[in-house]
């Protein structure tokens, strides 16, 4: 019989959904590392990175028995920690905020609701395009912005020259820009500015 850990992660979330706590724990144990990378680069800070990434886990057990992936389980999660980390960036702004006369200037995370509906669809749009990406240059742009590996790294697994992996971004991310529609473009540039 085949251990928990060798099955995929589809195979993972679908026993998830059937309140498979050791499914839940394969999946936290398999991207909690590279999860908790991209936490605190973006928030600088070991603590608060361990608490934005709790805060995704607990999110998707609860959810678990609801859960619909449109795409990857890595993306998914991907972009739950994105946006979570997006809301606590714009936490932090809102608790420096300066007061304009007499009022604190309202952010973004005012609008919480509204801009998670904005990064979905704007991951939704962006996926879309990723999917008429020629085969190596789309698996080069999933390893880049889902797998959060370098240049290097792609280079190394994917066994090609460094400079065709990059090759292979930029023609990817032109063809994203090019082909996103007005507004998604100008959501996506700036969730892009908060997030980083």
């Amino acid at each position: 019989m085949k251990a928990l850990s060798d099955e995929s992660d589809e195979q993972l979330v679908d026993l998830l959904k059937k309140d498979s706590e050791r499914a839940f724990t394969v999946l936290y144990n398999r991207f909690w590392d590279r999860l908790l990378q991209v936490a605190l680069y973006k928030l600088g800070s070991q603590e608060e990175a361990e608490e934005v990434l709790q805060q995704v886990f607990l999110e998707l057990w609860e959810r678990r028995l609801d859960l619909q992936l449109r795409y990857s389980f890595a993306t998914y999660i991907s972009s739950v920690l994105k946006y979570t980390i997006y809301s606590r960036l714009a936490e932090r702004r809102k608790r420096n905020a300066v007061p304009i006369e007499g009022e604190i200037y309202h952010n973004l995370a005012d609008h919480s609701t509204q801009n998670w509906l904005d990064f979905s669809e704007i991951r939704g749009e962006i996926e879309t395009l990723v999917v008429q990406l020629p085969e190596k240059c789309q698996m080069v742009y999933r390893l880049s912005r889902e797998q959060w590996m370098s240049a290097q790294e792609i280079s190394e697994n994917m066994q090609i020259n460094k400079k065709t992996v990059e090759g292979h971004l930029t023609k990817a991310l032109k063809f994203i820009k090019e082909n996103l529609s007005m507004l998604s473009f100008l959501l996506f540039v700036v969730l892009k500015v908060i997030i980083q």
